[in-house]
Parts: C-alpha cells; structure tokens; sequence
C-alpha cells in the first residue's frame, strides 16, 4: 500500500493548470432512441448538485453542447440506451462518436484530450466494467481479510497497469493522470475500509467482525486527506465511509446515548479533518441533520457550521438547505396544491381547510413505504370516529399502473393523489429527499410538524390527537 500513496503524491505534484472557459462536445448518435442528450458532471458532493446541459439531436443525429466548468472533471454524457463518460477540461473541445445499439463498440473520439478520452473508454471498458463495487465487495462472502487485501491490491495493480501500457501514457495530460491514478488509490481504500461490512452482509452476521491487528495499517500509510482531491467522487466516498469507520472506533461501550448521531459526527470530523475536506464532512453532517434529524440541533450546528466554514461554496449549500427546511418547518403555511386523485376528481389541500391533514409521501417500490401499510391501516382504525382527520397520499410513482395496483392491492385507505417522480413541483415544494416522508397539517392549514412519527410509531396515535385538539 505504501507504493499506491508513493504513485499518488508524484502524480499530485505534477498536476498542472488547465484553460478556462466552457467545454463544448461535438457528438455524433447513432440509432439513437431518444432526442435529447444530457451532458452532467457533479457540480459539489454535498447535496450531489449536478451541472447539466440537455442537447437536441439534429436531422442527422449529431448534436453540439457547451458546459460551463472551472476545473477538469469527467463528465457524464448519456442518452436513453447508452452512456459514456469523457473527461474535460474548461476549453476543451471534443468530437465524440458512439453507437446506441452497439455498447460494446468503443466511442470514436477526436479533437482535444482525443488520447486521454481514448484511453478513458477503453479503461471503463476493458477493466471498470470488472470491478464494480458490489462485485468486489461480495468476495467478502468467500476470503478472510489477507485474502481479500491481496485481491484487491491485485486489482489496483491492473487498474494502474492499464494506464501504463497505453502507447501514448509519456504524453499524456497530467491531470488526466493525477485524477485516473487518485480515483483507482481511493477505490482500494474503499474497498479495504468497506470490507469488514461486506463480510457481515454476505455471510449474514448480525455485526462486522472484528479485523486481525494491522488490518487497518493501510489508514496510516496510504490515506492523505487532502483538499487536491476534493472534485473526486472517489475522494468524497472514501471520506463518507472513513467517517462511519470513526463513528464506530470511537463510539463508547455505553453508546452515543441520547446525542445525536449527526451531531457526533460534526464534532468528529471538526478533528479529524482540516481545509475544504473538513468543510465537505461538515457540511454534509449539517445538511444530514438539517434533513433527517432534529431541526432545533440542526439550527444551532447550522450557525456553528457558517463560522467554520472555510469558503463561500459551502456556506451557501449549507444555507440553501436550511432555508428550504425552514419554509417547511412548523407554524409555516404548507404549500398548496391540486392534483387529480385516483378517481378523476380534482383535489386540493385547502380542500381540507378545518381539518387535520396526515401527509404521506410514497412509492409502490419503496420497501420503507409497504412496511408501514399495515401500521396505517389500523391506525386510521383507530381513528375512524374523528371524521376532521384526514389520511391524505401522494405517491410519486412514475408507474400509475403499479400505483393504482398497489392501492387496491394493499387496501390503503385514504385520499390517493399521484405525482410521476421527484422532479414534480409538489415534491420539490415539500423539498422531498426520499420516501416515505411525512407531513402533519393543522385546521389552519400550517404544519403542525415537519417530521412526524411513522404510522408505525408508538406515540403517533398521541401526536394526531393533540393536533386535533388545537
């Protein structure tokens, strides 16, 4: 391990300046099943906020984008049926060639950064597509710990051969390399670090066992935590499973107790962590907190987090965030809305004016969701003889079909509304994460809370009777 960080840091040094400007595609589709072509990279890793441009194939198929970018990044370009990815810097421009029904022939590829993004496809192509996370990680299920570090180091060594062997590796660009050699460094270290997880989930452990001394040496000599590695999603998700590896090194015998687990990871991280990288680990603890946990804690690491804050750019995400949790909060004016319900009619949430509203966002996939069916069930139930309380989905099923199959399949009773996805206005309002997500409206019309309890909660039964006593 201690070669990978020797290659890394030589490579880092190396690493030059690259033009300013947008980068612009030139792309060519054939037998292209859709129109359109989106071109995205992840713009920050914090709230996984991406840059996209959609472009529209000409009469010829072929179609021309430019992307704004500051820095050289790999970018996603897809279309329904293929996707490839090509690295590029600001000022690049690239010619780009590939074919929807034939994925296993290599894009052609011209212009600017030609040998780079040559090497790149044929990269992906040739040995990527072999290592796939869960493919790697479910070896866990047959190696102890020598066993699976030899593997993995093994594929390192593959990965970093490929790239050595390319006829034209001597001229390459040096931040194409920096950035291909550090993404393959903190892929192992992933791997490593994600290992004792794996081994509890395919040999169905109830808890990660313990590794043999030394297994986690590879902390100490190969892992640099470094603000140069900050546009690397490689980086990013090393640092978010570093980050629960220390929650659980240094979690006490007793436990965390009642302290928050976002909070423990703020303070953790704060130490941990120094520059850009520590504003990426607290960032996400408070945006975490801010969407999942207590919002009055999130409130106050929200004030910590912006006189901590190294940079603007975080600060801004972090705020972005809060602000939209805030308009959401109790005592706030739930956002209106109309949509048709499962039996043609339109329905509005001020339909509902002077009535107690238990809002429920979900989904006929979601596991989480069908867990709490029957909970819901009796509860409205248990509440049949308050008619002023009203049990009101919205399922955001892109499927109607599975929706409305799901609904009478599972005898879910209530007021049944649909929105196709989270792009829909109503989920963007509701600023909506994930589901099932829950919303308590008052007679009123404002929230009552934000975050309820499930229907399959304890006291639920006592949080909609106060609201319906107010």
């Amino acid at each position: 391990m201690k070669k990978l960080f020797l290659i890394l840091v030589v490579a880092l040094a190396a690493c030059g300046r690259p033009a300013t400007g947008p980068a612009t595609i030139n792309g060519h589709v054939e037998n292209p099943a859709s129109e359109e072509v989106s071109i995205s990279y992840v713009k920050e890793f914090v709230t996984n906020t991406q840059e996209e441009v959609v472009a529209t194939l000409d009469e010829n198929n072929r179609f021309t984008a430019s992307l704004p970018m500051e820095d050289s990044r790999l970018v996603n370009v897809r279309t329904q049926g293929r996707s490839i990815s090509l690295y590029l810097e600001p000022g690049a421009e690239v010619d780009v060639r590939f074919d929807v029904d034939d994925t296993s022939r290599v894009p052609d590829i011209e212009g600017d950064l030609a040998a780079e993004n040559r090497l790149l496809a044929g990269y992906n192509a040739d040995v990527a597509s072999k290592y796939a996370r869960m493919t790697v990680l479910s070896r866990a299920a047959e190696m102890d710990p020598d066993d699976f570090r030899a593997y993995v180091e093994e594929i390192n060594e593959e990965k970093l051969g490929y790239l050595e062997s390319d006829q034209n590796f001597d001229a390459l660009n040096e931040d194409f390399l920096s950035m291909m050699k550090s993404s393959i460094h903190f892929e192992t270290l992933t791997h490593l670090l994600e290992y004792p997880m794996a081994m509890a989930h395919f040999r169905e452990l109830e808890t990660a066992p313990d590794m043999p001394d030394g297994y986690y040496d590879f902390l100490e000599s190969s892992v640099n935590f470094s603000d140069d590695y900050t546009k690397l999603a490689s980086y990013v998700g090393f640092l978010n499973v570093y980050q629960n590896y220390m929650m659980q090194k240094n979690e006490p015998e007793e436990g965390y107790g009642d302290r928050d687990y976002y909070q423990v990871l703020f303070e953790q991280s704060y130490e941990a962590f120094t520059g850009e990288t520590r504003d990426i680990a607290l960032a996400g603890a408070v945006v975490s907190m801010i969407r999942f946990g207590d919002f009055q804690l999130a409130g106050e690491h929200y004030e910590q987090f912006m006189d901590l804050a190294t940079t603007d750019k975080y600060r801004d995400i972090v705020d972005a965030e809060y602000q939209q949790v805030l308009a959401l909060s109790p005592g706030q004016p739930a956002p209106d809305f109309t949509l048709t319900d499962i039996d043609g009619e339109e329905v509005s949430l001020s339909d509902f004016r002077g009535q107690v509203v238990y809002l429920d966002f979900w989904a006929s996939w979601c596991g989480p969701c069908m867990q709490q069916v029957p909970y819901a069930r009796e509860l409205k139930k248990r509440m049949e003889d308050h008619d002023d309380l009203v049990f009101l989905y919205i399922s955001v099923d892109t499927d109607e079909d599975a929706w409305r199959s799901k609904v009478a399949e599972e005898n879910i009773q209530g007021v049944h509304l649909n929105v196709p996805g989270f792009s829909h206005e109503v989920p963007e309002e509701y600023n909506l994460r994930g589901v099932p997500t829950f919303f308590l409206i008052g007679r009123d019309g404002q929230i009552v809370d934000n975050r309820p309890p499930r229907p399959s909660h304890d006291n639920i039964d006592e949080v909609l009777l106060a609201a319906l006593e107010e």
